[in-house]
């Protein structure tokens, strides 16, 4: 009976009795093989689409356990169809979509460096949803409607776009935005902001008072 092959790596199975003198070499390249899979790297130069090589017991791209893309973009990278994790940097111009070529599709967005895992259908980024109380720092400003916004983009963006209705923050550091309920204005607090300002201070006194009289 012939060697078969491991379905999502593509190791040589040996049959019981078969190999003969050549066992030791085939186990030899097939432990290669699985370096490759755990730590190996592919740099792969992208001019058009393309699919990642496959082979039976021999060398191929597609067992790589790390992906590195090169080259203008956006392109499609189409990974075999069986359940394979990979590391993927995209050092493209452009997107690049990893696909089996059916299912859901990851996309890869030129720069990025990221997870993704296959489960021989589709191919999904791994990433993060709950940020457990971290900071998200060094972000870009945003350009699509969901994109993140740093809080300096929201602070500059609020008075841009308010130009002319708020006023500029230049030269009013410490100040307080107040309004008349016509004008905004920036100036520092004044005791006449407080409303009940007088009341709290006649309470505060009386109490003051009558607790000097009890003792």
């Amino acid at each position: 009976m012939p060697s078969s092959w491991s379905a999502s790596l593509r190791f040589e199975l040996q049959f019981t009795g078969e190999n003969i003198n050549l066992w030791g070499d085939k186990l030899n390249a097939a432990l290669q093989h699985a370096d490759y899979a755990v730590a190996g790297w592919l740099e792969k130069p992208l001019t058009a689409d393309a699919t990642l090589s496959t082979a039976n017991a021999g060398d191929d791209e597609a067992r790589a356990a790390m992906l590195k893309f090169t080259g203008a973009g956006p392109f499609t990278v189409t990974i075999p169809s069986v359940s394979k994790s990979y590391l993927v940097w995209n050092a493209c111009a452009g997107a690049v979509t990893l696909t089996t070529g059916a299912g859901a599709a990851a996309v890869v967005q030129a720069g990025e460096r990221i997870a993704v895992v296959c489960d021989g259908a589709g191919v999904w980024r791994v990433q993060a949803t709950d940020f457990a109380g971290q900071r998200l720092t060094g972000l870009g400003e945003p350009a699509g409607p969901q994109d993140a916004a740093t809080r300096a983009y929201v602070d500059a963006t609020a008075f841009a776009s308010n130009a002319g209705v708020l006023p500029g923050q230049a030269g009013n550091a410490g100040g307080f935005l107040v309004t008349d309920g016509t004008t905004p204005a920036w100036r520092a607090p004044a005791s006449a902001d407080l409303t009940d300002l007088s009341s709290f201070t006649e309470t505060r006194d009386a109490f003051a008072v009558a607790m000097a009289l009890a003792l």
